[in-house]
């Protein structure tokens, strides 16, 4: 359990076993039960979706583990994505919702408020939500109302093969130099990364994703170097063997992903982009009508805590929103993180650009379908 709360944990056992003894002396209650703080959670399942893969078995090492090891419950992790979470809590919308804890990344968040599947967060409930970084946590703040509490931050940037490209890109536009015409990868806009990368360019050139002028010129920026790419990967396991069997010397991709690539031997590296990177995050959130609140907050308590979110970090290689984090000397070294990493991030306000995501999509084809 996090170490803030040892103390507290060990004053409420002392007092249970003082409790504990007192009834035994009138005749009454359970020994067993007062003196254990954690035996309203024994035997409940909390239901939690979460991603699957290393990002799955990270959390489960990091978070899962030492939760039920304290508190006696078994959690269940629903493997899948932030749309077909959702898309399982409006179908249960009004009865048990499919899980009690998910996932979901700012482009889904509008979403999930507006739809009201997820509640709204009782931050006195979660403890060390004070040394959550404030940037990460305002991106789950919609209209004033605090939903999630964030966990994994990662930069989008750019991603290049160190044996092919002999100038390092320094900021988006450098995907589109003439010197890697042929080898460079663009992701379309049906995936996540695809709009961060197209909103970082725009960024580059002073304009705003929202204005559609800015999007146009940034299209026919796009559309000029065309024949320039060789793949346009919908998801980051095509973006990698792209990169790792050289058919893509260059592409937008995600710092903790890339430098993993690096630290397992790929001729990769990672770049920041000058202009400022895009951020990408995932935060968790308690489902509406779900009958495990309270062991759903103290499944929270865990994940906002500097003593197990370091853990996660490096089983990731992404950092995590305690700012109080210890990491590895490496980790140090590779990944921005902590307070004052974020401030030149941009990030994507999807509840505005939600509704202007199918037309967007539909530009994108325009110009690059076949």
């Amino acid at each position: 359990m996090p170490s803030s709360r040892f103390p507290r944990r060990a004053g409420l056992l002392a007092t249970g076993l003082s409790l504990a003894l007192a009834l035994a002396a009138c005749g009454g209650g359970s020994s067993d039960e007062a003196a254990d703080p954690n035996a309203p959670f024994k035997g409940k399942t909390l239901k939690v979706a979460a991603y699957a893969g290393s990002w799955g078995e990270s959390l489960t090492k990091a978070f899962v583990e030492p939760f039920e090891e304290n508190t006696g419950a078994t959690v269940e992790l629903v493997p899948g994505d932030p749309a077909s979470w959702l898309t399982g809590l409006r179908s249960a919308q009004g009865g048990t919702p499919p899980y009690d804890v998910v996932a979901f990344t700012p482009n889904v968040i509008p979403n999930a408020v507006d739809a009201g599947v997820v509640q709204a967060l009782d931050t006195a409930k979660v403890e060390n939500f004070g040394e959550l970084n404030e940037v990460l946590v305002e991106q789950s703040n919609i209209g004033g109302q605090q939903y999630g509490v964030p966990l994994s931050v990662g930069s989008t940037g750019i991603a290049y093969r160190t044996d092919k490209v002999k100038t390092a890109p320094k900021d988006w536009s450098d995907l589109l130099d003439p010197a890697t015409c042929g080898h460079a990868g663009l992701n379309p806009l049906t995936f996540n990364m695809g709009v961060e990368y197209l909103a970082g360019l725009i960024r580059e050139n002073g304009g705003d994703i929202q204005n559609q002028a800015d999007v146009d010129a940034a299209f026919a920026e796009l559309a000029a170097a065309k024949d320039c790419f060789s793949a346009f990967p919908a998801d980051a396991p095509s973006v990698e063997s792209g990169l790792q069997n050289g058919d893509t010397w260059i592409s937008a991709h995600w710092d903790g992903r890339a430098f993993v690539m690096q630290n397992n031997g790929d001729p990769v590296d990672y770049a920041y982009p000058a202009s400022g990177s895009v951020g990408a995050l995932t935060s968790f959130f308690v489902a509406e009508n779900t009958e495990e609140q309270d062991l759903a907050y103290e499944f929270l308590n865990y994940l906002a805590s500097s003593e197990y979110q370091p853990t996660f970090s490096e089983g990731t290689w992404y950092a995590t929103s305690n700012d109080s984090n210890e990491y590895p000397a490496k980790f140090e070294e590779q990944i921005k993180h902590g307070k004052g990493a974020y401030d030149d991030f941009q990030w994507i306000d999807y509840q505005a650009l939600s509704p202007k995501l199918a037309d967007l999509q539909a530009q994108w084809q325009k110009t690059f379908g076949s």
